[in-house]
């Protein structure tokens, strides 16, 4: 009977163990394969334990990549580094999301800012494969106060960040209207003027406006007689001595469009549903800007990430579009959570950042 008990013990002890195995998982299920690696480094393969026959390169040939040894800081502005050797670099000269946008019309790496260049905006959409895309400002603008005007010489205002969209009860002629009626279609169906903020800036300030009766320096003229947002964009310019420069002067950034900003949120438009909210937010591109921004800060660049102020709303601070809702009521969206509003020209809870094109 010992002897039987024994036996019984050992057998469940057999069978805990076996349930307690798991399955060896094969080579390829570690990232191993058969194939050659043709930018593999001689002797720079790792090899399946289970399977010699099996392989994964851990060590890449910078030459055969196309990575060489030789300086390139003088031309370059957007050095990418070889992988197992940092002393081989290469020239990637077009531009990517999330690259910083220079003064001289060039990307780069935020890792790699030196102070060489001066950095003007981070790139949130790229087309052509990196030729041409969109750059959004380092800093949300500001003014002395709710009755000062926008100081283009002082565009990082911290006093009071938050501007009029303005025009109020005045409905922008060619510009158009963008409701619950309307909106979702147009955006899955990227209809310009709600992704071209530009020539929407363009038409806005080319409008006569309505007749004012309101003293300048108010918050009532700010609110009714002029178009403050897209004015305040239209007059930024990053720094003093680029005031007139060709490619990111005064005159060149606009105020983006309503399709731009969720564009720099990230979006997947197939998944927008109700006209207000944050359906189809995916927050990829707000991520990998604010990772630029806070490397350019920590590199004692003027620089500060997308707002996630509470100022207006429990969403979060808001940014006003150029896109237009109706004769008194414009686009905004937070970019805490992505949440896009109807707001009410008359309102100065909305924060400003200029864009430019490439």
């Amino acid at each position: 009977m010992r002897y039987l008990m024994f036996f019984m013990v050992m057998m469940l002890a057999n069978v805990a163990h076996a349930m307690d195995c798991e399955k060896v998982p094969t080579c390829e299920e570690l990232g191993y394969s058969t194939e050659e690696d043709p930018n593999c480094a001689e002797n720079g393969y790792m090899y399946c334990p289970f399977d010699k026959t099996y392989k994964k390169c851990v060590n890449m040939d910078c030459e055969k990549l196309g990575f060489t040894t030789s300086d390139k800081t003088s031309w370059c502005g957007k050095l990418a580094f070889c992988p197992s050797d940092k002393s081989y670099t290469l020239c990637k000269a077009l531009c990517e999301i999330g690259d910083v946008y220079y003064a001289d019309g060039t990307c780069g790496y935020a890792d790699n800012y030196d102070g060489s260049k001066t950095p003007v905006g981070v790139v949130y959409t790229v087309s052509d494969s990196g030729r041409h895309g969109k750059v959004i400002n380092l800093h949300d603008l500001g003014r002395e106060s709710e009755n000062a005007p926008f100081n283009p010489e002082n565009p990082y205002d911290t006093r009071y960040e938050n501007f009029f969209w303005g025009y109020m009860k005045y409905d922008i002629p060619n510009l158009q209207n963008y409701d619950e009626t309307n909106v979702v279609n147009r955006l899955k169906a990227y209809d310009p003027d709600l992704y071209d903020g530009k020539r929407n800036t363009d038409k806005i300030l080319a409008a006569e406006g309505p007749e004012c009766t309101y003293e300048e320096s108010t918050a009532s003229y700010y609110q009714y007689c002029i178009p403050q947002a897209a004015q305040a964009a239209r007059d930024f310019y990053p720094q003093k001595e680029l005031e007139n420069d060709s490619k990111v002067g005064k005159g060149i950034w606009y105020l983006p469009a309503l399709g731009e900003l969720m564009e720099l949120m990230g979006y997947d438009n197939a998944n927008i549903s109700g006209y207000q909210g944050n359906s189809g937010v995916t927050y990829k591109t707000k991520v990998t800007v604010n990772s630029t921004l806070t490397t350019l800060k920590e590199k004692n660049v003027t620089a500060e990430t997308l707002t996630d102020s509470e100022s207006g709303d429990s969403r979060g601070g808001y940014y006003w579009s150029s896109s237009e809702f109706s004769l008194d009521h414009s686009w905004a969206l937070a970019p805490k959570i992505g949440y896009r509003i109807s707001s009410g020209k008359v309102y100065d809870y909305p924060r400003l950042r200029a864009s430019l094109q490439f």
